[in-house]
């Protein structure tokens, strides 16, 4: 099922795929953030995009693509249209690279990419601001914390190791096939961690449709790669990582 992060016995962190557990594409985790005190109730389940959400990706994969274009002396693209593709399947990505590099094989390519990526992301990769802040929060109050991303690894387990967040959530659940869609991946992760009421977060169409296909709230992030009117149809918006923590709480309020 490609989930990431799931406990073994002792809050162990296990692969998906072995044989204590479901699922394949796992990425180790570092268990759940510790908070002090008494154990807090738990009040929900928020499912958060990847990229244009809580990572900035572009700091990163820009350079990859454009490093990579450079190396067949090719006119690397604009800034601008390659983070048009963040937050998308990665088979428009791919399609994407294969109009504007006709008659190659674009695997040796997308390989490169893929490794130059991965070795930027610890060193250009930040966090959107007040995103570490915003998981403490909610880790501090009680809520059950899911990644739902169009990424593949190794991308993405760099991404929350490098960042320092893996040990906020308990699942990821990443795209591993062409006919996978977030709806399916999220509704993965609410079958997988029963807390209600759930919320799924992100910046792009697919995640706010994902949240309202399975029943969720959803909260569009404006501060993002995709356009605005991808995520006209939340329930809230918000211009900022650090308004959502407020943004929840109106929603789940009035339930």
């Amino acid at each position: 099922m490609g989930f990431l992060v799931d406990r073994g016995p002792k809050g162990r962190s296990r692969r998906a795929g072995d044989r204590r557990g479901p699922g394949r594409g796992r990425v180790r985790g570092e268990g759940p953030a510790r908070t002090t005190g008494p154990p807090v109730k738990t009040r929900g389940l928020l499912v958060f995009d990847l990229d244009g959400t809580l990572f900035r990706g572009d700091r990163a994969t820009v350079a990859a693509v454009r490093e990579a274009f450079g190396n067949l002396g090719l006119a690397p693209p604009e800034a601008e249209e390659i983070c048009s593709y963040f937050g998308r399947p990665i088979h428009e990505f791919h399609a994407w690279l294969r109009g504007i590099v006709p008659g190659r094989d674009i695997g040796e390519m997308l390989g490169w990419i893929e490794r130059r990526e991965t070795e930027l992301v610890p060193l250009e990769g930040r966090l959107f601001p007040g995103v570490r802040e915003m998981l403490e929060r909610f880790k501090s109050e009680g809520f059950r914390l899911a990644i739902c991303s169009n990424g593949r690894n190794p991308y993405a387990r760099t991404v929350l190791e490098s960042q320092g967040i893996a040990g906020f959530f308990e699942a990821v659940r990443l795209r591993e096939i062409e006919t996978e869609n977030k709806t399916i991946m999220a509704r993965d992760l609410l079958a997988a961690i029963p807390a209600r009421p759930a919320v799924v977060i992100g910046d792009r169409r697919d995640d706010i449709d994902a949240g309202k296909a399975n029943g969720a709230l959803a909260i569009g992030c404006a501060y993002g790669y995709g356009p605005r009117e991808e995520i006209a149809g939340a329930d809230a918006i918000v211009e900022t990582a650090g308004e959502i923590p407020d943004a929840v709480a109106r929603l789940i309020a009035v339930l």
